[in-house]
C-alpha cells in the first residue's frame, strides 16, 4: 500500500536538493578534486624514491641533494634547441660561459618544491565560490523543497506524502506572496558564476605566472611537436619541467679556499609533474571555455525574458506550457530561476501539477483584484 502511494507521486529519490548548475559542480567538485589529487601525486617521489639526485664528488651526496633542491637548479637558455647526444648531453645542459665576467642567461628551476602547496590552495581557490553561495544562500532552497521533493524520503516523516496538496498549496502562497522578500536570491547566485569565471580564468595566468611564462602555450607546443621527428624537436617538456639540471654547490676545501662544484642533478619529481600540468592544462582550457559560454547564456537569461519562458516550459508537459506562459507575465528572476530550480529536483508531472496551481494562483489574485476595482468604481444612475 505504501509502496503503491510513494510510486504514484514520482518524486526523485535525492536526499538533497540541487540548485547548482553543472557548470558550477565542474568547477567546486571535479576541478577541485583533480587539483588535490594533483597536490597528492606531485608529492609521491617523497614516498617512493628520491626528488632530485645529484652526482657529487668529493661531499656528501644528500647534503649537495638537500642544497639543490632547496635552492634551485638551472639550465642554460642557449644550449636548448641543440642536437641531444652531439653537442649537449641533455637540453639546456651544459657549460656555462663567462664573457667579461657577466655569465650568460640561464633559466632557474625552483617552483617544484612549491608545486605540491600551489595545486593545494589552487584546489581551495575553485571551491570558494561555492562556499559564499552556500552562505549567501542560507539553505533558503532547501527549506523551500524540502517537504514535497527530497528531504526526509525514508524514515518517520513519510505521512508528509499523503497531503501532497497541502504542501503544494503552501509553497503556492509562499511564491505568490512573499518571493518579494527574496528578489536578491538568483543574483547571489549569479554572481557566484560569474566568480566561477573569475576563478578559473585567474588561475590560468597564476599557473602560468608559476611556471615562468610557459603554462599558457603548453598543451599546444607539445601537440605541435608530436609529429616531428624525435631527434630534430626541442620537447616542451624538457623547457618547464627538465629531468636534468645543473647545480652549482660551493664550499671550502682542506686549505679553506672556497670550492665551486657544478654538479648534474635529476630531478625524478618533473617526470611525474610534467604530466599533472598537461592534464591541467588540457582540462583548464576546456573548463574556460565551457565557463564562458554558460556565463553568455546565463547573461542572455538575465536579458531575455522569452527564453526565461522558453527554458521553463521545458521542465513541464506540453499540455502546461500556457500556464508556464501565465505565471512568466508575473514572475521576477528570482522566481523564475526558484521555479526552474524546483523543476530540476522534481519529477516532470509533479512539476507540472504544481506549475498548474501556480498560475491558478496567480488568476485567482487577478480575478480578485479586477473585482475590488469594480465594486470601488461608483453606480451610473
Amino acid at each position: 500500500m505504501i509502496y503503491s502511494t510513494l510510486s504514484s507521486i514520482k518524486l526523485k529519490v535525492d536526499l538533497r536538493p540541487k540548485v547548482d548548475s553543472f557548470v558550477f559542480l565542474l568547477h567546486y567538485r571535479y576541478t577541485n578534486l583533480i587539483f588535490m589529487v594533483s597536490a597528492l601525486l606531485s608529492t609521491l617521489y617523497d614516498a617512493v624514491g628520491k626528488k632530485i639526485d645529484c652526482m657529487a664528488t668529493g661531499v656528501s651526496t644528500d647534503v649537495v641533494n638537500e642544497y639543490c633542491f632547496i635552492m634551485g637548479t638551472f639550465t642554460v637558455d642557449r644550449l636548448h634547441g641543440l642536437e641531444v647526444g652531439v653537442d649537449v648531453p641533455h637540453p639546456g645542459v651544459g657549460p656555462l660561459v663567462r664573457a667579461g665576467g657577466v655569465e650568460e642567461e640561464i633559466t632557474v628551476h625552483s617552483y617544484y618544491q612549491w608545486v605540491p602547496f600551489v595545486l593545494f590552495l589552487q584546489g581551495l581557490f575553485f571551491y570558494f565560490p561555492h562556499w559564499i553561495w552556500k552562505r549567501l544562500e542560507g539553505g533558503f532552497f532547501r527549506e523551500v523543497i524540502q517537504d514535497i521533493s527530497v528531504k526526509d524520503y525514508l524514515g518517520a516523516n513519510l505521512k508528509i506524502y499523503f497531503n501532497r496538496e497541502e504542501r503544494f498549496k503552501a509553497l503556492v502562497q509562499y511564491i505568490t506572496n512573499h518571493m518579494d522578500r527574496h528578489t536578491s536570491w538568483a543574483g547571489k547566485f549569479f554572481f557566484c558564476e560569474l566568480l566561477n569565471l573569475a576563478v578559473v580564468v585567474s588561475m590560468l595566468f597564476f599557473t602560468d605566472a608559476f611556471l615562468g611564462g610557459e603554462f599558457l602555450t603548453y598543451g599546444s607546443s607539445i601537440i605541435e611537436i608530436a609529429s616531428l621527428d624525435p631527434e630534430n624537436r626541442t620537447d616542451p617538456m624538457s623547457l618547464v619541467f627538465p629531468k636534468m639540471a645543473k647545480c652549482t654547490f660551493k664550499s671550502f676545501g682542506a686549505s679553506g679556499t672556497i670550492q665551486i662544484k657544478d654538479v648534474m642533478c635529476l630531478i625524478a619529481t618533473n617526470i611525474i609533474n610534467e604530466k599533472i600540468y598537461l592534464f591541467l592544462w588540457v582540462w583548464l582550457v576546456l573548463l574556460t571555455a565551457i565557463t564562458a559560454i554558460w556565463s553568455v547564456y546565463r547573461v542572455l537569461t538575465i536579458m531575455l525574458p522569452f527564453l526565461r519562458t522558453f527554458i521553463l516550459r521545458m521542465y513541464v508537459k506540453e499540455g502546461f506550457a500556457s500556464h508556464v506562459s501565465e505565471i512568466m507575465h508575473h514572475a521576477s528572476l528570482s522566481d523564475w530561476y526558484l521555479l526552474v530550480s524546483l523543476g530540476r529536483n522534481m519529477e516532470e508531472s509533479v512539476f507540472s501539477e504544481f506549475v498548474a496551481q501556480i498560475a491558478a494562483e496567480y488568476r485567482k489574485s487577478t480575478d480578485t483584484i479586477a473585482m475590488d476595482e469594480l465594486e470601488k468604481k461608483p453606480l451610473n444612475m
